[in-house]
C-alpha cells in the first residue's frame, strides 16, 4: 500500500477502457455522488494507481467477478490517483494495454485531508482501497488493502443479500427471541432480546472491542469488524478491554438476569456508520454445542 498519497486531479465521468476519449475527471463529491443512489444496485469504487503493484494485482479479479455478477446490478468504477503527469497520457495507454475495460475516473484532488474522509473516516490514504455500496439494504463495506478474490466475490454476494445474508450462530446456547423491537428506545433502532437457560454469552463475529460501558451491574461491550457494530447489552461479566481481539464463537461474557429473576437474557443489535441494521430470527441458527473457550473472562471455574 501507498501511504497519504497527494494527489492534484480527479474526474468527471464514467468511460470504457479502450475508448479514445479522455478519461473524465473528477472531485471526490462526484466519486461520492456516483454511488449514493438509492436503489438495489451494488456500487464497487476501487482507489488505485498504476504505480500501485497490490492495486494492478487485484484489478484483474474486481472486473472478472463484476462482470460475473452484472446481471444482480453491481458496477465497478476505478478512480485513479495518478499524478497529473501520467493522466494525458501513460494512464490511458496502460488502461488500454492491460485490458481493464470497466468505468474509469480521475481524481482531480489534492487535499488528502479533504477527500479520504469524503470517503470513509478510516482512510488514511493509503491504496488500494475499496469501498462496496447497496444504498437499499444499508450495506456498506470499506477496505484499505489489497483484497483477495474469494474475499472480493464473498462481499459482493454478501452487498448483493443485504445484511440478511448474514448468519449468525446464536448468542446464548438454546436462544430463543423474546422480544424483537422496532425502535422502542431513542438510542436504538434495531435490537433483539435473547433468553436462555444457559447464561454464557458467545461472539457471533471477530472484532475489536471498541466500547465497554458499566451501568450499574450491567455492561455493554460494542465489538467492531469492517465497519459494522455488534453491541451486547445486558452482559453482567467479562474481562474484556478496549482494543482486544474476538474471536468468533468466542464466550465474551455472562448475561444477566432479566427483572423477573428467571432466565438470563442478552440485548444484540448490529449497526453501520450509517444507520443501524434490522435483525430478524433469520439472522440466527442454534448453537448445537456449548463451548467454554474464553481466558478473557472471570469464570467460577476454569473453561473446560
Amino acid at each position: 500500500m501507498l501511504k497519504k498519497l497527494l494527489f492534484l486531479f480527479i474526474l468527471t465521468g464514467f468511460v470504457l477502457a479502450g475508448k479514445s476519449q479522455r478519461i473524465p475527471k473528477w472531485k471526490i463529491e462526484d466519486v461520492v455522488k456516483s454511488y449514493a443512489a438509492k436503489n438495489d444496485t451494488v456500487y464497487v469504487v476501487n482507489f488505485w494507481a498504476t504505480f500501485c503493484k497490490p492495486c494492478n494485482e487485484e484489478i484483474p479479479d474486481f472486473i472478472r467477478i463484476v462482470k460475473k455478477y452484472e446481471k444482480q446490478k453491481v458496477k465497478l468504477l476505478l478512480v485513479s490517483l495518478d499524478l497529473p503527469s501520467y493522466y494525458a497520457a501513460k494512464l490511458p495507454a496502460f488502461i488500454k494495454k492491460y485490458k481493464y475495460n470497466t468505468n474509469h475516473v480521475w481524481l482531480n484532488e489534492t487535499n488528502a485531508d479533504h477527500f479520504c474522509p469524503a470517503i470513509d473516516e478510516k482512510w488514511s490514504g493509503a491504496i488500494p482501497s475499496t469501498i462496496i455500496v447497496n444504498n437499499k439494504t444499508g450495506y456498506r463495506k470499506f477496505i484499505e488493502d489489497q483484497v483477495s478474490a474469494a474475499d472480493f466475490e464473498a462481499a459482493i454476494k454478501e452487498a448483493i443479500g443485504g445484511n440478511a445474508f448474514k448468519k449468525y450462530v446464536a448468542p446464548m446456547n438454546d436462544a430463543e427471541v423474546l422480544k424483537e423491537s422496532s425502535g422502542d428506545y431513542p438510542h436504538v433502532n434495531e435490537f433483539m432480546t435473547f433468553k436462555s437457560n444457559d447464561n454464557s454469552v458467545y461472539s457471533i463475529m471477530t472484532g475489536k472491542v471498541k466500547t465497554i460501558a458499566r451501568i450499574d451491574s450491567i455492561k455493554v461491550i460494542i465489538i467492531e469488524n469492517n465497519g459494522l457494530y455488534y453491541t451486547y447489552s445486558n452482559l453482567s461479566s467479562t474481562n474484556l478491554k478496549k482494543g482486544d481481539m474476538v474471536k468468533k464463537d468466542q464466550i465474551i461474557g455472562y448475561a444477566a438476569y432479566d427483572l423477573d429473576g428467571y432466565k438470563p437474557t442478552l440485548d444484540l443489535y448490529v449497526s453501520n456508520f450509517q444507520k443501524n441494521i434490522l435483525l430478524t430470527k433469520e439472522n440466527f441458527i442454534p448453537r448445537k454445542d456449548k463451548r467454554l473457550l474464553d481466558y478473557f473472562i472471570d469464570s467460577p471455574k476454569e473453561p473446560q
